[in-house]
């Protein structure tokens, strides 16, 4: 009984300890404001230093300061190039509560918004032909519990191929993956290629088999993948110009007051320009721009 008193002693203190560390971390802050704060989840296909997930940070911030961080965004970044089309479900959902994810993918998810797809001469006149569909796209986003909060300058995209092509733009008898998204499929088909849709997650293993030739991407993602060391034949072009949109769930919003979500359509208004400045900037150092 003797040897036990010390470590029952020894335990009590952990505890006092600890519960006073706790209180002492915290003590900065008053227990009602913690309360007080409603936490959102955000999420992003892109590392942090590409321009959307430069314009996520930017957003969450916004949030905080224009909130009197009485809101916060936790954004978690992905580079793995495959995580969009589970992004869009955890959004229907409301396993988060917003997201940055490429048209073509919602396109994935939603067939029905294939149709405003177009072709775009410049990355501006691409944003600004999407912004003037919103209205119309929003339809068909309502549907699928998803609210579209800001448009965004699109990248270029690019075709790249672990083999040289014959020449410039023919990828005859090449198996090219690409997203499902019907207009870009008709033009790698007209281009020679066979075309072959599946996750990305596994695209490297597919081109390092030969059980594919190469992947349509945007320009950004192939740079900062990797894929130019595994595909180092790329063809840029410029038809299709799919912007990265700022989508919201419609179950997430609707926990949150009249306040708060004019709060969080303002910051992604004032965060497009923001995202627009980055990707010129990134455009710029690619010779784009």
């Amino acid at each position: 009984m003797k040897q036990k008193c010390p470590v029952i002693i020894f335990l009590i203190s952990l505890c006092l300890l600890s519960a006073f560390s706790v209180s002492f971390a915290f003590s900065g802050k008053p227990e009602e404001e913690w309360k007080n704060q409603t936490m959102l989840r955000m999420s992003v296909p892109y590392e942090r230093s590409h321009p959307t997930g430069k314009a996520a940070e930017y957003f969450a911030g916004l949030v905080e300061q224009e909130s009197g961080s009485r809101m916060a965004i936790a954004v978690t970044y992905d580079t793995e190039p495959g995580s969009e089309k589970e992004i869009v479900t955890q959004l229907q959902f409301g396993g988060i509560a917003i997201a940055a994810v490429n048209y073509f993918s919602l396109c994935e998810e939603i067939p029905e918004i294939n149709r405003f797809i177009g072709s775009y001469d410049s990355p501006q006149e691409a944003r600004e032909g999407y912004r003037e569909l919103t209205g119309e796209i929003q339809e068909y986003l309502s549907r699928e519990r998803l609210e579209l909060l800001s448009c965004y300058r699109p990248d270029y995209r690019c075709v790249a191929t672990k083999e040289r092509p014959e020449s410039p733009g023919d990828f005859t008898g090449m198996r090219l993956h690409a997203a499902k998204v019907l207009p870009v499929s008709a033009y790698l088909v007209n281009l020679g290629a066979e075309i072959e849709n599946f996750e990305r997650t596994d695209l490297l293993r597919a081109v390092d088999s030969g059980f594919i030739d190469g992947s349509e991407m945007p320009l950004l993602l192939y740079k900062r993948a990797g894929y130019d060391k595994v595909m180092p034949y790329v063809w840029i072009y410029k038809d299709f110009l799919a912007p990265d949109m700022l989508v919201a769930s419609t179950v997430s919003l609707g926990n949150l007051s009249d306040e708060q979500r004019r709060l969080l359509f303002r910051c992604a208004e004032e965060t497009e320009e923001f995202q627009i400045r980055a990707m010129i900037e990134a455009q710029k150092e690619r010779g784009m721009e």
